[in-house]
């Protein structure tokens, strides 16, 4: 799991560390302090180097030579580190209490606290990032002793950007959820939205693959379409979680397209596809809505020891992360103070 951040020279990023990290981090700030910028950092730390050509296009939309002008103007003539600390000792706990009660299941190693200014060669803290230098890039592993690359611990991170993809992918996404036989767990999730909803399907009715769904008092199946943005959203959002690898998810403006009502039911899928998945996340919000759906939803499940909000704030020419957790979270959540 991903335990802390460490950006310099990226952006309005001069010199930055974010710590500690939990399973669920919501980020807010104001406009234009480097929310976006961030998830796009810690996707640039956690994939192979040659991934930052695709950098520009997965959280914004690019079009012609936005790429070229998006790397110049973000890495030309710029030094900078983006470096992320792992600690693989959390996998390991969360392997053995899955296991426990299996009679040949060996031990792992427990830990409740990490120090990452203690670590030893010899210890399970990783640190992957990427160096840069003008366009020039390099991945980097330390202690010098690991072997993993970044992209192997991360299994590529998952991004989901606010635009939604098109209809071949979402057609693609459930296929794979098909496959995984993770289709119930989908539908209960989208019921909580949808209560009509009966089943869903990829169809080709006529000649072009698309989602379909079964709604309890229509004769027919109707198009993803024509439930709306924010029905869409959630669908790629929950199928993005269910089927994927990765081990950190990155969710730009969670709440873009879903109504105020649903944030909590929203959550409430987050919360229970990080427990059973497995998949830390990174999310940024603006709205005031969705941090208390969320903080609702973790304190209401009892798991207020994984969530937490990440705030980021211009501190002169550098951004300054404000990790708001535990008694400060509740302090703050109930006084309903102004922190977006």
């Amino acid at each position: 799991m991903l335990t802390s951040i460490h950006i310099q020279g990226f952006k309005n990023f001069k010199d930055t560390q974010i710590a500690p990290l939990r399973k669920v981090n919501l980020i807010l700030g104001g406009q234009n302090v480097g929310k976006t910028s961030l998830l796009e950092a810690v996707y640039l730390g956690a994939s192979p180097v040659g991934n930052v050509s695709n950098l520009p296009a997965v959280f914004r939309l690019a079009e012609g030579s936005d790429r070229q002008r998006f790397l110049e103007m973000t890495f030309k003539e710029v030094k900078g580190l983006i470096e992320l600390c792992l600690d693989r000792r959390i996998e390991c706990q969360t392997v053995h209490e899955r296991h426990r009660g299996i009679s040949n299941m060996q031990p792992a190693v427990l830990v409740t606290a990490i120090n990452p200014a203690e670590k030893t060669p010899s210890d399970p803290i990783l640190f992957a990032g990427v160096e840069f230098g003008g366009i020039r890039f390099s991945q980097q592993i330390r202690p010098s002793s690991a072997s993993t690359p970044p992209n192997e611990l991360f299994n590529f991170p998952l991004a989901i950007s606010v635009n939604l993809p098109n209809q071949v992918e979402a057609v693609r996404l459930l296929d794979q959820v098909v496959l995984k036989r993770k289709k119930r767990i989908l539908l209960d999730a989208l019921r909580r939205i949808e209560p009509r909803l009966e089943d869903i399907h990829s169809l080709s009715p006529d000649g072009e693959q698309r989602v379909y769904l079964e709604l309890d008092g229509l004769a027919t199946a109707v198009p993803l379409p024509q439930l709306g943005h924010g029905f869409s959203r959630l669908l790629y959002l929950y199928c993005s979680l269910l089927v994927t690898d990765a081990k950190l998810a990155l969710v730009d403006e969670v709440e873009n397209g879903i109504h105020y009502a649903s944030l909590p039911i929203l959550f409430k899928g987050v919360q229970d596809m990080a427990a059973t998945q497995g998949v830390q996340t990174l999310m940024t919000t603006h709205s005031w809505d969705c941090i208390r759906a969320a903080y609702k939803t973790f304190a209401d499940a009892g798991c207020l020891q994984d969530f937490q909000l990440i705030r980021l704030e211009r501190e002169g020419d550098n951004v300054r992360a404000v990790v708001i957790n535990d008694d400060m979270l509740d302090t703050v959540m109930e006084a309903g103070y102004e922190v977006r």
